[in-house]
């Protein structure tokens, strides 16, 4: 369904522009006015060297906006998607679709064909979104990447972050079967060599009815990824299976597409 009004992504240009990104930013994480946040400044430097800054409109107002830079390793050049934040009222209407996409097309012009961002593994919505729709996978996983959270939706909490790489050649969505129902936080080896992880829905949810079992479950959740990504599996698929559970699709890296 085609949004109403319809959505213009362009690059970020003008101070005012960048300011209202860092807006967005507050707005969808959930940060207070004195909590840290993207500079307009950083996203102009960005912006003018080599890095992406756009955002997505309704009318003249921006809705969502992504940033990302350059970044290397020891074998790969890839574009690094440091943010991607919309609007609450427009998040799940396919804003964020059309602006990682967008991205998409802004580092293929740059030469590169690899990007990579990190997310937080307990919100499978993102997962989905990742490994299912755009058939990225992810790589690593990254203990407390930030240090325990100070601010935003989960404070007091580590900031464990999944690392995924997308191939902008070749990867595209994945339509993989509806997984059978696994308990929160366990591994479940399938016999043809995929494993199964489950987690909470809704974390959010979660946090807000019993906090303390969350901290719990968040420890058994790294636990679980930091076994499976130093096996050399990688996930691939994150798809609901009930009302209460979504299900992580690992698979060994020779095998992944």
């Amino acid at each position: 369904m085609p949004l109403s009004p319809p959505i213009t992504v362009r690059p970020l240009t003008t101070a005012a522009e960048m300011r209202a990104g860092v807006e967005v930013y507050r707005t969808a994480f959930a940060l207070s006015a004195t909590d840290p946040a993207v500079s307009p400044r950083l996203l102009a430097a960005l912006s003018r060297n080599a890095g992406s800054v756009i955002g997505a409109f309704a009318g003249d107002e921006l809705v969502g906006f992504t940033y990302g830079f350059l970044g290397s390793d020891s074998t790969t050049v890839y574009h690094y998607s440091q943010v991607a934040a919309v609007l609450p009222g427009w998040q799940g209407r396919g804003v964020g679709r059309t602006l990682k996409f967008s991205q998409r097309e802004y580092v293929l012009s740059t030469g590169v064909t690899v990007m990579r961002w990190a997310f937080d593994p307990v919100r499978t919505h993102n997962a989905h979104f990742n490994f299912d729709v755009l058939g990225a996978t992810g790589r690593w996983f990254t203990r407390d990447l930030y240090g325990v959270e100070d601010s935003g939706r989960d404070p007091g909490m580590r900031t464990d972050r999944l690392i995924v790489e997308w191939d902008l050649l070749t990867d595209t969505a994945r339509d993989l079967p509806r997984p059978p129902h696994v308990g929160w936080a366990e591994v479940r080896r399938e016999p043809d060599g995929d494993v199964l992880v489950g987690m909470p829905r809704d974390w959010d949810g979660l946090v807000s009815s019993d906090r303390r079992a969350a901290h719990h479950l968040r420890d058994d959740v790294a636990d679980a990824l930091t076994r499976l990504t130093g096996e050399g599996l990688r996930a691939i698929s994150c798809r609901v299976c009930d009302g209460h559970t979504a299900v992580y699709r690992f698979r060994p890296s020779r095998e992944e597409g």
